[in-house]
C-alpha cells in the first residue's frame, strides 16, 4: 500500500488498522532482538529557517540550533544503519508564526515535513486553529479561497500542492454524534518481523485554545482513558509493542536532556497509563526533558518531550522480543539531541527554505489595493483601522445573524496591530495589520453590552493605569463622558444600534475577537464571558482583510465619528484599594530567586514601567517556589504590599495565584506575614499586613502561578498611615 493510500484508507475508515498484518513466517523467532529506532518531533510550528538565530541552554554553554537543513542532517547521521526508524510527532508542526510559512498557508511547512520523511503525526490543538476542514485539506491537499492566493502555492520543484505524504492521529478526538475518533486512533507498523503501534493523543484543552476555539463541536477527552482503549484495541490485535505520542506536556528543571522534578500532565498520565505502552512522546509546552517514568507496574518506560521549532530530536531505542513482539524494557534507551549547526546541513531542504524564503519576500512587494487615505490606528480611541476591521468582522458573521461587532484595539497582532498609508498599498503592508484571531459570535444580554463598553477604563493599578478601546461597526454608535467616574461614563440611551437605543433586556448577536469569549476577564473585559451560543466564522480575521483589500482595488477609508467623547475631569480616585502612601519605588532595590534573562530582572519589577516584568528563569525552567525581595533600605513601618502581575493579557505564565509575603528585619531571617491566593486577572493584587507591622526587607514568595511559574510586572509598597 502507498504512503498516500495509507492516509485514505485512515481517513475513510476512521479507526481501523492501518499497516500490513504479520504472517507466521514472518514472526518466527530469530536470535537477537529486533532494534526499532524512534525519532520525535514536536511543536515545529513552521520554523523551518535557520535564520530565526534560535538557541537553547548545553551542558557546555548556550548553542546555536534550529533550522530544516540541519534537521534533517541530524536526521539523516541518526536514521544511518537503522533497520527500523520511525519519525514521530506529536502535533504543532504547522499553523505556527513565520510568516513567510504562514503566508503560504502553511504548505511549506508540509512540503519540509514530507521531505524529513514524517511518518506519522498528531493533531495538536493549532492543527485546529482553521478547524477540522482545515486539518483534512493539509492531508489531502484540497485547495480553499483563491488558488494561488490563499492557498494552493507552487512548490520548490514547481508541483501543485498534495499535502502530507502521513496521517494525522487522535483516538481522544470523537464526534458525539457518533461516538467515534473523528482521525484514525492509531498506526501499526512493521519492524522487521514484528509491529509497532503509535497511538496519537490530542490536546484535551483544544476547544478552550483561543485560536482552535470550539473544536469543530468534537469531544475531546481524557489523555489516560483514550491511550488504554487504543493499547487494548492494539494488543486484541496482536501489537505488543506500543508507542504513544501526545500532544500535552510538562516541565522539569534541568537542561534538554535532563529530568529533574518534573511536573505537568504527561507525567501524571505517565504514571497512570496501561503497562502496555512502552513509550511516551510529548509536546505543547515547548520544553525538552528525558525522563524514565514508572508504569502502574512500578517499570520504568521513557518519557520525552523535544523541545520546539526544531530545537531538539528526541530518540528511543528499543529492542523487541523476536517471539512475541514485546519490547524489552530493560534495554530501552532514549537521549534528546540538539539541533545544532556543527554540521553540513541537507542541500534539498535548504534550497526550499530559500525557495519559499524567496518567494515571501516577492510577495510582500504585490500591490493590492489603492487607498483614498491613511488609515489610521489607536489602541485607545476610535480609528479608521479599527473601524474596517470591526466592519469586516460583522460582514463576515453575517451567517450568525451578527446585530454588530465590537472589537478590542489593544490586543496586538492577534486582532489589531497597525494602520496603512494613503496610497497604493502591498501585500506586506497588509500583512500584519489585522491579526489570526478566529472571528466568533456570541449572544449577550444588553446589560452585559453596557458593561463591557464601561470596561473600556480600568482603574489604576498601582503601577499600571490602563485604558482600552473597543472598535465599532457602522451600526453601532455611543457616546461616553470623561467627566463621569470610571464605570459610569456611558449612557444606554446614548448607545445606537442601527439608530435605536440600546435595550438592557434584550439579546444580541455581537461578533467580536475569539480571545474576548475566552480570556475576556484577563484583557479587563470579564463581560465578554457572559454569553450563551457561540459560533465561530469560517474565515480569521486576516484572511478576511487581506481579501477584502484584493476584491477593492480602489479603496475608501471609512469615516469617524461612531464614538462620541464628551471631554471633562473625572472625580479623583484612590484606586481600587482606597487611598495609600506608596514608598516610591527609586527608594528600595530588588533581588530575585532566579530570572529568564537580564531583560527579566528583579529591578524591572520596580521601574514603573508596564512593559516589563521581572519573570523566574524557564530555560532550564526554575520550579515554584520562587520569590523576589525589596530591600527599603531602612526599616519602614508597613501597611500592605501591592502586586501588579504581568499586563500581555494572553500569556498568563508567572501570574501569582498562591502567595506567601514575608518580611525581615536584617534580609536574613524571614517571617510570613501574609499569606493567601490571587485571580488571574491582569488587575492590581493587594496583600495587607497585620498593624505594627515594621521590616526593611519584605518578600513576596509565588508559591503557585501560571504554568509553574512567577512574575511581577510592578511591586510597591504601602507605608502604614502617618509613616
Amino acid at each position: 500500500m502507498t504512503t498516500k493510500s495509507r492516509i485514505s484508507a485512515a481517513l475513510a475508515v476512521l479507526g481501523l488498522v492501518v499497516g500490513a498484518t504479520a504472517t507466521p513466517s514472518e514472526t518466527a523467532a530469530t536470535v537477537t532482538p529486533i532494534p526499532v529506532q524512534v525519532l520525535s518531533l514536536t511543536d515545529l510550528h513552521g520554523y523551518l529557517s535557520e535564520t530565526e538565530n534560535q538557541t537553547i541552554a548545553g551542558p557546555t554553554g548556550t548553542l546555536a540550533v534550529g533550522g530544516a537543513g540541519y534537521l534533517k542532517a541530524h536526521l539523516d547521521k541518526l536514521r544511518a544503519g537503522q533497520p527500523n526508524s520511525f519519525l514521530i510527532g506529536s502535533g504543532d508542526q504547522f499553523s505556527g508564526w513565520p510568516d513567510y510559512t504562514q503566508a503560504f498557508a502553511n504548505e511549506p511547512t508540509i512540503e519540509v515535513l514530507n521531505a524529513l520523511g514524517m511518518d506519522f503525526d498528531v493533531a495538536g490543538n493549532h492543527e485546529f486553529d482553521r478547524e477540522f476542514p482545515f486539518l483534512r485539506r493539509m492531508t489531502t491537499g484540497a485547495c480553499y479561497g483563491k488558488p494561488g492566493f490563499d492557498s494552493c502555492f507552487k512548490d520548490s520543484a514547481g508541483r501543485n500542492f498534495h499535502g502530507t505524504d502521513y496521517a494525522y492521529h487522535a483516538a481522544n478526538i470523537v464526534d458525539p454524534r457518533t461516538a467515534r475518533p473523528v482521525l484514525p486512533p492509531y498506526w501499526i507498523a512493521k519492524a522487521g518481523s514484528a509491529r509497532i503501534g503509535f497511538i496519537g493523543l490530542g490536546f484535551p484543552g483544544t476547544a478552550s485554545e483561543t485560536l482552535s476555539i470550539g473544536g469543530s463541536g468534537f469531544e475531546f477527552q481524557g489523555l489516560v482513558d483514550a491511550a488504554n482503549r487504543a493499547a487494548a484495541e492494539l494488543k486484541a490485535q496482536g501489537v505488543n509493542a506500543i508507542v504513544v505520542s501526545m500532544h500535552e506536556g510538562g516541565q522539569q528543571g534541568g537542561l534538554f536532556n535532563d529530568c529533574k522534578n518534573p511536573t505537568g500532565p504527561i507525567f501524571d498520565a505517565a504514571r497512570a497509563m496501561s503497562p502496555d505502552i512502552d513509550v511516551i512522546l510529548g509536546g505543547h509546552w515547548h520544553t525538552a526533558f528525558n525522563c524514565m517514568i514508572p508504569d502502574p507496574n512500578g517499570v520504568p518506560r521513557p518519557v520525552v518531550e523535544a523541545s520546539n521549532h526544531g530545537r531538539v530530536l528526541g530518540e528511543v531505542n528499543l529492542s523487541l522480543d523476536p517471539a512475541t513482539g514485546e519490547v524489552i524494557r530493560s534495554a530501552s534507551t532514549a537521549t534528546n539531541h540538539a539541533v545544532t549547526k556543527d554540521v553540513t546541513p541537507n542541500p534539498g531542504i535548504q534550497k526550499t527554505v530559500k525557495y519559499w524564503m524567496d518567494k515571501w519576500a516577492a510577495r510582500q512587494n504585490e500591490p493590492l489595493t489603492t487607498l483614498d487615505r491613511d488609515l489610521d490606528f489607536a489602541k485607545t480611541a476610535e480609528s479608521r483601522t479599527g473601524n474596517l476591521v470591526a466592519d469586516l468582522y460583522r460582514a463576515e458573521a453575517a451567517h450568525d445573524h451578527s446585530d454588530f461587532a465590537l472589537v478590542p484595539a489593544d490586543l496586538g497582532i492577534d486582532v489589531i496591530a497597525a494602520g496603512l498609508q494613503a496610497g497604493t498599498v502591498t501585500y506586506g503592508e497588509a500583512w500584519p495589520v489585522a491579526g489570526i484571531s478566529p472571528i466568533t459570535t456570541l449572544s449577550m444580554q444588553g446589560s452585559t453590552v453596557e458593561a463591557v463598553l464601561e470596561q473600556q477604563w480600568i482603574p489604576p493599578a498601582y503601577g499600571c493605569s490602563r485604558l482600552s478601546s473597543l472598535a465599532t461597526s457602522a451600526n453601532f454608535r455611543y457616546t461616553y463622558d470623561l467627566g463621569r467616574p470610571v464605570g459610569d461614563r456611558v449612557d444606554p440611551a446614548k448607545v445606537l444600534i442601527d439608530g435605536q437605543p440600546l435595550q438592557l433586556d434584550r439579546t444580541y448577536r455581537v461578533t467580536t475577537s475569539a480571545a474576548m469569549p475566552l480570556h475576556g476577564a484577563q484583557y479587563g473585559y470579564p463581560g465578554f464571558e457572559q454569553f450563551t451560543n457561540l459560533a465561530r466564522a469560517p474565515r480569521m480575521g486576516q484572511e478576511v482583510f487581506l481579501n477584502h483589500l484584493r476584491t477593492h482595488p480602489l479603496l475608501k477609508a471609512p469615516a469617524l465619528g461612531r464614538v462620541t467623547a464628551i471631554p471633562g475631569t473625572p472625580p479623583p480616585t484612590d484606586g481600587p484599594f482606597g487611598p495609600l502612601n506608596l514608598l516610591p519605588q527609586k527608594e528600595m532595590t530588588a533581588t530575585a530567586t532566579s530570572q529568564g534573562s537580564s531583560a527579566y530582572g528583579a529591578a524591572a519589577a520596580i521601574d514603573g514601567n508596564c512593559a516589563t516584568m521581572w519573570h523566574s528563569n524557564w530555560s532550564p525552567h526554575a520550579p515554584l517556589p520562587q520569590h523576589i525581595t525589596l530591600d527599603l533600605k531602612t526599616t519602614r513601618a508597613i501597611e500592605a504590599l501591592v502586586y501588579t502581575p504581568r499586563q500581555d493579557a494572553a500569556v498568563p505564565n508567572g501570574r501569582i495565584s498562591s502567595y506567601d509575603v514575608q518580611t525581615s528585619a536584617d534580609g536574613v531571617t524571614f517571617t510570613s506575614v501574609a499569606t493567601g491566593t490571587w485571580d488571574g486577572t491582569v488587575d492590581a493584587k493587594i496583600a495587607r499586613f497585620p498593624a505594627g507591622t515594621t521590616a526593611r526587607y519584605v518578600r513576596l514568595v509565588g508559591l503557585a502561578g501560571g504554568a509553574d511559574y512567577a512574575a511581577a510586572t510592578e511591586l510597591n509598597i504601602a507605608l502604614a498611615p502617618g509613616s
